[in-house]
């Protein structure tokens, strides 16, 4: 039986309990596709899974492989696939437990959502947690739209990057914060205001605001209640706990549900298409750096995502390696 490559970890720990480990190439069953992954993105919630700070609330089954989510080729399909989708270039956030820094992986075939030829796997592995989180914080439990007025925090990072630019793109009024270097960088990303907090706090800058989108939890959490209006939405992908005082101030407080949503996926692929969104990535790495990978997502500051590069781009289709430039 041939055999892959994946990045495991069978135990909790520093980066180091990470191991490039040879295991047997997954088969799809009905209704799945095996897709060939040539990139993976790097994700906060890798590290904090693999060091056992989550394992009261994400328990892994260990040996437990790493990462959530990527692009690549679907290399064969099941019985009730169609079998036309051999070949097709898909990007895909995996189920939580199914590992996504591997050679390959099988996936429903839902949740494996077409990229143009025109967007490279790198770029296109960079959207699916950060976007689906914040399509899910934004859209479906801010329901943002057209005037509304939002602060999104951490702009810089791999969701607010995205974060800004969908909300510019239904017609919001943009408010961000990230550090004074990454100012210029989020204004043109589409924000109106940047509010740099290592020099000023954002509740004196701003008030009475539609949505705050808290991706921090803890003092920040605490903070941004008070630049909201009464019946405003705090909605959270929060790090750090925090304390709903929703009822208390006259503002709804919601955690936003990220989950292997392909609709929403292809809604964000179609936003690629048009022109009004593009996955920032600042780092791309070779998949034998799989440990540094995530010793400096621990490090954070990171402007946009940082991408395994799992195939090397000669092995890419060349509509895809002419994308990436």
């Amino acid at each position: 039986m041939p055999d892959i490559v994946a990045i495991q970890f069978a135990d909790y720990g520093p980066a180091e309990v990470l191991a490039a480990t040879r295991i047997a190439a997954p088969t799809p069953a009905t209704g799945e596709v095996l897709i060939d992954v040539h990139a993976a993105s790097v994700n906060p919630i890798d590290w904090k899974v693999r060091s056992g700070i989550l394992k009261g609330v994400f328990p892994a089954k260990l040996p437990m492989i790493t990462g959530r989510d990527g692009a690549g080729v679907i290399g064969a399909v099941s019985e009730g696939v169609d079998p036309a989708r051999i070949g097709q270039r898909v990007c895909f956030l995996a189920s939580r437990g199914v590992g996504a820094w591997a050679e390959q992986i099988v996936l429903p075939a839902s949740l494996a959502v077409p990229i143009p030829d025109t967007l490279s796997f790198t770029d296109a592995a960079a959207l699916p947690l950060a976007g689906l989180s914040a399509w899910a914080a934004l859209i479906t439990a801010a329901g943002i739209g057209p005037g509304m007025r939002v602060l999104i925090h951490a702009a810089a990072g791999g969701v607010g990057t995205l974060a800004v630019q969908i909300a510019r793109a239904r017609g919001a009024q943009v408010f961000a914060t990230c550090s004074a270097r990454n100012v210029d960088y989020v204004r043109a990303l589409g924000a109106d205001v940047v509010i740099p907090y290592d020099r000023e706090k954002f509740e004196d800058k701003v008030s009475g605001l539609d949505i705050v989108f808290d991706t921090m939890g803890g003092d920040i959490h605490r903070r941004s209640y008070a630049v909201l209006r009464k019946g405003g939405t705090l909605v959270c992908l929060s790090a750090d706990p925090y304390e709903d005082r929703g009822a208390e101030l006259g503002v709804s407080v919601k955690m936003a549900q990220v989950l292997p949503n392909p609709d929403a996926l292809a809604g964000l692929v179609d936003m690629i298409k048009a022109g009004r969104l593009m996955p920032i990535v600042e780092h791309v790495l070779p998949f034998s750096d799989f440990a540094a990978a995530q010793r400096l997502s621990e490090q954070g500051h990171a402007r946009g995502k940082t991408v395994l590069q799992i195939r090397p781009l000669a092995s890419q289709p060349r509509a895809a390696a002419a994308a990436h430039g």
